[in-house]
């Protein structure tokens, strides 16, 4: 839908690091996130050919910055958190609204530990690396 800054705003706003994939895998250049393998097949050919693109992407980011989670505009990430966790074990999914809702404090709300899924909050225990 040509909205490629905006996310990437948001995205900034509400976390402690952020690191783009390689160049030729985001924005105009994007795969999907290779779950769908209808919408893989119009676009790429074949359904594994975008699940491996976008896996590799997800790889590199992990492995040069140890990238453990991956933030996504579309409503369901379901589909991409099963296949990170068979390309890329240790990167999850979240969906953008997920890190504004983690990052909102609310006045007079006590200190929260967990996020929104019960996980624990980076630097509530001693963990900074979320």
């Amino acid at each position: 839908m040509g909205l490629f800054e905006e996310p990437r705003c948001v995205i900034q706003n509400v976390c402690n690091h952020f690191y783009e994939m390689p160049e030729n895998t985001i924005r105009e250049q994007t795969f999907c996130c290779g779950g769908g393998p209808a919408w893989n097949r119009r676009k790429h050919g074949d359904a594994a050919s975008g699940r491996t693109s976008r896996a590799n992407a997800v790889k590199y980011v992990h492995e040069r910055h140890g990238v453990n989670r991956v933030a996504a505009s579309v409503r369901s990430t379901g589909h991409a958190a099963a296949l990170f966790e068979y390309w890329v074990p240790g990167v999850g999914v979240t969906g953008v609204h997920e890190l504004v809702g983690n990052a909102l404090v609310m006045k007079g709300e006590k200190e929260r530990t967990t996020d929104l899924r019960g996980e624990p909050l980076e630097g509530m225990d001693g963990n900074e690396d979320l």
